[in-house]
């Protein structure tokens, strides 16, 4: 330590740091108080934004379940009432007919899409389920016969898509 300070020079020092310090205290005290005050307007402010996040999120996900449900309902006299069929030989041309014949103009269509719904609603009745390629068959001879229209060709790596007319 160093006493080489006058009694003068040491009151000076002494008065600089505190009026430093009391500068210092009262910016914090003031800042304190706007921090403060600021905190209080962002809690509210994400509040009020978190509560229309989770409700505009439940009605989003409610929106992409019903977006993601099949465009075309089965007919509700299909559902399971195949009389018509009891002691004859099931065509499953017809049964591919009619399911096209509830499916509006304009839907695009695949075999695959087409035989899932076949041996969904006949199912009952069909001694064997069909698969898509003896249902791309009869969508190609339905298109030929002018039911159908040809989207995109179908190849080894996809299938046919088809559009009702």
């Amino acid at each position: 330590m160093s006493t080489d300070l006058s009694v003068a020079e040491i009151f000076k020092k002494l008065e600089e740091r505190l009026r430093f310090h009391e500068e210092q205290a009262a910016f914090h005290t003031q800042q304190e108080v706007h921090h403060r005050e600021q905190s209080a307007l962002h809690t509210a402010e994400l509040q009020k934004v978190r509560e229309r996040f989770e409700a505009f999120k439940a009605t989003a996900v409610a929106a992409a379940d019903l977006a993601q449900e099949t465009v075309v309902p089965p007919p509700a006299a299909e559902a399971g009432d195949h009389r018509e069929f009891i002691g004859k030989r099931v065509q499953v041309t017809r049964l591919i007919a009619r399911v096209l014949d509830g499916v509006p103009e304009g839907h695009e269509l695949g075999a695959g899409w087409v035989a899932q719904e076949v041996n969904r609603r006949y199912r009952d009745i069909l001694r064997k389920l069909t698969d898509a390629r003896a249902v791309s068959v009869t969508l190609r001879r339905l298109k030929n016969a002018g039911r159908l229209r040809l989207i995109r060709k179908g190849k080894a790596s996809h299938e046919a898509r088809y559009l009702k007319i």
